[in-house]
């Protein structure tokens, strides 16, 4: 089953991955990236930090969980360490290795394989519902969002409060809120910053608008995050994105839409390595702590 739902994964990245280079064969040329890029190179900084402290939320989030199972505390240094050691797995071999490429950290923190699992687990839940939260508020917020697509998401965003009552009962549930709302801001952020180069390019863009992209832009992020063996995503949150804003027939030129998309993703995965390069500067200080 593991198999076959890696394959599916690697498949529907391709796939998306094609409609992406489709779409972006249509009169879409190097020197209108270029272009695009140049209009927003000095708003570039803050994305990037934007883009840093929403990672850097998420990792907290984590760091809360694993204390919760460690036998006796540990800095937030060591949860980022392994955090970005291993975050660059999604993109090879793909999604949910990053979460296996952890288990090597349950041992040095005294905590059970099972439990380290567990708390996998858990964090995708709570990310997902996190993604699911902000994508509703943002849609609530909007004033271009379909009636019926309000009600849709507002409902699973219910059903998902009920069900993170009642998931892992024995994980304190004051804490399974404040992850999820932390999760949630991380993941709002991805969004904003995908608004923000929007609007940029856009200023004539109504806020109506803005919200509305958020909102699809983190619909995406979820697909591309629940999507087994997708490297990273890579793809298939891009296709969704640009799917569903043809699908929702806004009235936005096609060259900002593809452009943002590819932008966002462009940093997303300079911070990944970037942070992945910072814990070779680390690894004398986390191994020295853990013997």
């Amino acid at each position: 089953m593991k198999k076959l739902a890696h394959i599916f994964g690697k498949i529907l990245g391709i796939v998306a991955l094609f409609f992406v280079f489709y779409k972006l064969s249509q009169e879409y040329t190097l020197d209108t990236f270029l272009k695009n890029f140049d209009a927003i190179s000095g708003f570039i900084p803050l994305l990037v930090m934007v883009n840093l402290l929403s990672t850097l939320l998420g990792i907290y989030a984590w760091h809360i969980m694993i204390l919760n199972y460690a036998q006796k505390p540990f800095p937030y240094i060591t949860s980022y360490y392994y955090f970005a050691k291993t975050e660059v797995a999604k993109y090879l071999p793909g999604n949910v290795f990053h979460f296996v490429g952890r288990q090597a950290m349950a041992s040095k923190m005294g905590i059970t394989q099972k439990e380290m699992a567990k708390t996998s687990f858990l964090f995708s839940f709570l990310l997902m519902t996190g993604t699911l939260f902000s994508s509703t508020i943002f849609a609530l917020f909007s004033t271009e969002t379909p009636l019926y697509l309000e009600l849709l998401m507002s409902l699973a965003s219910i059903i998902v409060i009920i069900v993170i009552i009642f998931l892992f009962p024995s994980f304190p549930l004051y804490k399974k809120v404040q992850m999820n709302l932390i999760l949630a801001l991380s993941v709002a952020m991805q969004g904003l910053m995908l608004g923000a180069i929007m609007l940029y390019q856009n200023e004539e863009m109504g806020m109506g608008l803005f919200f509305l992209f958020v909102s699809i832009y983190i619909v995406s992020w979820l697909i591309g995050f629940i999507t087994p063996g997708a490297s990273g995503g890579l793809g298939v949150r891009e296709g969704a994105f640009i799917a569903i804003s043809v699908f929702l027939q806004i009235d936005m030129s096609e060259d900002i839409i593809i452009f943002s998309v590819l932008m966002v993703r462009l940093i997303n995965i300079i911070i990944d390595v970037l942070m992945y390069l910072s814990t070779y500067m680390l690894e004398h200080k986390i191994k020295g702590n853990e013997v």
